[in-house]
């Protein structure tokens, strides 16, 4: 197993991620961190503390899908045909039999995909995202079990639940996988949306989709790009948040994410949809923001994201 995890910044959770790493109860794997250009002395830090993790470094200029497609390379290229790869935001932090859960979900469904229940760090209880489902006609997207409270059993039974889409979160994926369907699209989908239409890629090519609700991971939502704080930005920068390659509400990049991943079926009302539902929920958050002394959501991710968050107005993650 290879597990890649993108950085930019952000070194203390990155250091919380790999101690997590470190007292797995699976033990048969290789840390691949790729530095994008972090001003914090995350390679010089990591490289003391981790010397076991392969450092890997980018110049600054790269976002979330080419700096995953160095680290999917460098796995590749020392694979062998049945590895697999673990996609990894450095603001989780993983149980101590969370690679053993994931291990035994692919002997079960060893030509899927297999994505993680996504947990709260906050309290590590409540379900931040239990799998994604899209209603392509409307652009609906739900998050399944999202607020609900979750036990963490100690025992080892793969709950496998299918999904539309996955993310790069957590993302358990065969070597195979990328052999035949290729890389991240790093053109058109430099930082967002890359993750989730890779998987719909790989679910044309045969592969399946699941999450796996018996194989938890604690995500720090409140600090992701696409669930971060909001800071003051005005009503000038709810309107760059349409039109800014930040921004998880891109016009441009929703597209290009519509036409590679939606079916041509549905595509005529999905885009519409898409952009009307992003921008009445845009607004709606901007007023609630505002009423409160908020200040409208910031679009410039403190780290990492790369999933397409909820177009909708209900809240509900992606």
């Amino acid at each position: 197993m290879f597990v890649i995890i993108p950085v930019h910044n952000r070194l203390h959770f990155t250091h919380a991620c790999l101690r997590s790493l470190r007292e797995q109860s699976y033990r048969d794997f290789t840390t691949v961190v790729v530095d994008a250009g972090s001003t914090d002395r995350t390679s010089d830090v990591l490289a003391k503390e981790f010397p076991t993790v392969r450092m890997l470094s980018g110049d600054g200029s790269l976002w979330w899908t080419a700096a995953m497609n160095i680290g999917v390379g460098w796995a590749l290229a020392h694979a062998k045909p049945h590895d697999v790869v673990l996609s990894l935001n450095n603001d989780t932090v993983l149980p101590s039999r969370y690679l053993e859960r994931l291990v035994q979900a692919h002997t079960v469904a060893p030509r899927a995909l297999i994505g993680s229940l996504q947990v709260s760090a906050a309290d590590r209880k409540t379900i931040v995202d239990g799998g994604v489902t899209l209603d392509w006609a409307t652009a609906r997207y739900r998050s399944a079990g999202r607020g609900d409270a979750v036990d963490i059993n100690e025992e080892v039974h793969p709950s496998l639940r299918r999904v539309d889409v996955l993310s790069g979160c957590g993302t358990l994926i065969p070597v195979r996988v990328f052999h035949r369907i290729g890389a991240y699209d790093e053109v058109r989908l430099p930082h967002y949306a890359a993750d989730y239409e890779f998987s719909r890629r790989a679910l044309r090519a045969g592969f399946g989709l699941f999450v796996d609700w018996d194989s938890p991971l604690f995500l720090w939502e409140a600090e992701t790009g696409i669930h971060g704080p909001g800071v003051s930005t005005g009503c000038s920068g709810l309107l760059r948040s349409f039109w800014d390659i930040r921004s998880a509400h891109d016009f441009r990049n929703r597209w290009r994410f519509a036409v590679a991943a939606c079916p041509r079926w549905a595509l005529p009302t999905y885009v519409p949809c898409d952009y009307a539902r992003v921008v009445i929920g845009s607004i709606r958050r901007y007023r609630s923001r505002e009423h409160v002394g908020q200040g409208t959501p910031h679009f410039t991710s403190p780290g990492f994201a790369s999933s397409m968050p909820s177009n909708s107005d209900s809240g509900q993650t992606r």
